[in-house]
């Protein structure tokens, strides 16, 4: 492996665990939610767990599944999956290989969660519609998965990058650096790395909302929903917003709440004050974890009503 193939997994396709002291979500935060936790192993041999979310008398009719995005598994997206639960959907969700409770050295590929998903919807066989919900990473999923999958004709992107390539360039400015790390992308998930969204989105007829903040800082809006307004599709719906940074779904005084508390957190980091799990227990013991997340009522009714 070359050295910009090792840095790459080390930094970005690495293992994704929760850091001791930043606060997440349990369902049992959340009175009357329900959930049920299952695991099986995907085609690499890799135990994945996946949970189902939901309250009592839920509609029947479809489940949503929930896509996270980079990171500690979907326990950082449980604010966002009880508001759907909370409009009466049951929602299906998981951990990809190498995060949280999943097992595996590291997320290996960017795509690597578009083949847990696959063989996830191979094992269980649901006979029940499904529509997707991603984030980020989630989002980039989701769009893979309309191509794969037949039985999907429907899809929430928030923040969702179309491609690897445009997310590398979006992330690093060397061309030689990019071009490494997209041989390695292609020799590592050489199948799911043929699929080209941007092209398909530009023809499909089932259903797509997709939504972003003009000042996203880890998908820039010019490489992502730009591009998805210039191909006039009206199977696609796109609502452009601004000011919401890389979490369209929170509210105002939500993203003006995480940029301070993290940009205090970031700055104490490299002034090397935080340094122990004491210390960031410390430091996140008085951070409102409902204020962090606070979600948006009018984004989330959208998007319900697009489920609908």
């Amino acid at each position: 492996m070359g050295i910009i193939s090792y840095i790459y997994k080390k930094r970005f396709v690495c293992r994704y665990d929760k850091v001791i002291g930043i606060p997440y979500y349990s369902f049992n935060d959340f009175k009357g939610l329900k959930q049920e936790a299952y695991s099986f192993n995907n085609s690499l041999n890799a135990e994945i767990h996946y949970y189902f979310y939901y309250y009592d008398k839920y509609k029947e009719d479809k489940i949503v599944l929930f896509l996270p995005g980079i990171g500690p598994g979907h326990t950082a997206y449980l604010k966002e999956i009880n508001e759907l639960a909370k409009h009466g959907y049951k929602v299906l969700t998981l951990d990809y290989m190498g995060c949280d409770k999943s097992k595996g050295k590291g997320l290996r590929s960017l795509n690597e969660p578009t083949r847990d998903v696959n063989d996830l919807l191979n094992h269980l066989k649901l006979d029940t519609p499904l529509v997707l919900v991603g984030h980020s990473l989630g989002g980039f999923t989701s769009m893979n998965l309309l191509e794969l999958r037949e039985e999907i004709n429907k899809a929430v992107i928030l923040s969702g990058f179309l491609n690897i390539k445009s997310l590398i360039e979006g992330q690093v400015r060397s061309k030689f650096v990019n071009s490494r790390i997209l041989a390695y992308e292609r020799k590592v998930e050489s199948e799911y790395f043929k699929l080209d969204n941007l092209n398909y989105l530009k023809n499909t007829v089932k259903k797509v909302l997709f939504i972003q903040s003009d000042n996203d800082n880890v998908v820039p809006y010019l490489t992502a929903l730009k591009l998805v307004e210039e191909l006039d599709n009206p199977s696609i719906k796109t609502l452009r917003l601004t000011g919401r940074f890389h979490n369209p779904n929170y509210s105002d005084s939500a993203i003006q709440y995480f940029n301070e508390v993290f940009g205090e957190y970031n700055k104490l980091i490299k002034e090397k004050k935080i340094k122990t799990d004491e210390d960031r227990i410390n430091f996140f013991k008085d951070v409102s974890l409902d204020r962090l997340v606070e979600q948006d009522d009018k984004i989330i009714s959208m998007i319900c009503d697009f489920i609908n």
